[in-house]
């Protein structure tokens, strides 16, 4: 049992699903009507300016690229922002 923990321990790091700046990892982001009842959103600007950069980006459409070094626990499980009066969840995808 204790090995099966290690390696699954061990899998999330190397996928980078701990939401660290390693590994590479893109950002979806789709506007939403509500938000689930018990979810929370983070308001776009106590985003750090690199993950604003993402998600403006990543408004567009098509998912971006997070650049090595952002911080991507806002956008995770999914995460949802706030943003010029709508709601936005965010999706992180790891190949």
């Amino acid at each position: 049992m204790r090995v099966s923990v290690l390696l699954a321990a061990a899998l999330v790091l190397s996928t980078g699903c701990l939401g660290g700046g390693s590994g590479t990892a893109r950002l979806s982001v789709t506007r939403v009507d509500d938000l689930p009842q018990g979810e929370g959103a983070v308001s776009y600007q106590n985003l750090a300016p690199d993950q604003q950069s993402a998600f403006r980006q990543a408004l567009g459409g098509e998912p971006v690229t997070l650049r090595e070094g952002t911080d991507r626990n806002e956008f995770r499980d999914p995460g949802y922002v706030r943003y010029d009066g709508g709601i936005y969840q965010t999706t992180i995808i790891v190949p």
